[in-house]
């Protein structure tokens, strides 16, 4: 056997070798709105590379997945979790102490002990999962991983939420205001108001005016890509509201609903079968898109009166 031969076999034991003892863990961050509900939605990726010895961590920005499925999402606390986990993670990442490294052998004691304690809050890092790199990249196999568990997360979203431009359209022409000096004397404008149903679940509308009644805003966008979202979306607030009837009438409240129209004709039938739902709710006023601006105006009146 020549020099030469002997060279590439010892090049292809090292890259054998390599190939065997290069892997990569990773565990999925779930979201749990309730303890009694034995369900979750995959909001963030954690994975750990051998072959660098470094985090990679991705997550949902916006939250959008879990405000679509679920009322009362703690969105602000939520998000600063993932700030925190974040931040640490990139504190290891720069960190060579092999301390760190050792206890990563057991990525979910290592999760508990420095990024999320298991402490039954609403979020809640999966058991991780471990595989060879073989001779796939560390971009490949994170590409991979967010197909398979965030990409509705992480991707534009056929069946994405657009409440909140629903809400910019109505504010943007209320923000000049004044609210200190217009509640001074009298409430006439609240931001983040919270009504509590009989059972105790509390539900929260970013805004609400005075006009004889507290005039609750929700924006409600059907502008989704298949009509059964739509009609699925429209039973889960007429049955929302419907929950609310009792508080709007022992607290003179009126649910404004500001709705979202579907940009596609070919839902526009089913759109008009939701608004026809949501008109059977009673205390509630249906605001379309196209008439925000005047809404604004009556809002602006009463508050400034």
């Amino acid at each position: 056997m020549g020099k030469e031969q002997e060279r590439t076999d010892l090049q292809s034991f090292k890259w054998n070798n390599k190939m065997k003892t290069d892997f990569y863990k990773y565990c999925i961050l779930k979201y749990k709105h309730s303890p009694f509900l034995d369900e979750s939605v995959n909001i963030g990726l954690l994975i750990f590379y051998s072959n660098t010895g470094k985090f990679s961590f991705n997550y949902s920005k916006n939250l959008s997945r879990i405000k679509y499925i679920y009322d009362n999402v703690p969105e602000r606390t939520i998000k600063e979790y993932l700030k925190q986990i974040e931040k640490r993670i990139k504190n290891f990442s720069l960190n060579d102490d092999v301390f760190h490294k050792l206890e990563i052998d057991d990525l979910s004691s290592f999760v508990s002990k420095y990024l999320l304690p298991a402490d039954g809050s609403v979020l809640q890092f999966s058991n991780y999962k471990n595989d060879f790199q073989l001779d796939f990249k560390n971009d490949f196999i994170e590409d991979i991983l967010q197909k398979k568990h965030l990409i509705d997360d992480l991707k534009s979203q056929n069946n994405q939420s657009k409440e909140p431009e629903l809400l910019h359209k109505f504010y943007k022409n209320l923000k000049g205001l004044d609210f200190k000096t217009i509640n001074r004397d009298k409430k006439k404008f609240y931001i983040d108001y919270t009504v509590k149903n009989e059972t105790g679940n509390e539900f929260k509308f970013d805004y609400g005016w005075q006009n004889g009644t507290l005039n609750l805003v929700k924006p409600i966008s059907f502008d989704l890509k298949e009509s059964k979202s739509i009609a699925e979306k429209a039973y889960k607030n007429l049955g929302q509201f419907i929950d609310l009837e009792n508080e709007a009438k022992k607290s003179n409240l009126r649910y404004d609903l500001i709705i979202g129209r579907p940009q596609s004709k070919s839902l526009f039938k089913e759109y008009d079968h939701a608004l026809s739902l949501l008109e059977k709710i009673k205390h509630a006023k249906i605001i379309e898109e196209k008439e925000i601006d005047l809404y604004s105006l009556k809002a602006i009146k009463a508050i400034t009166g």
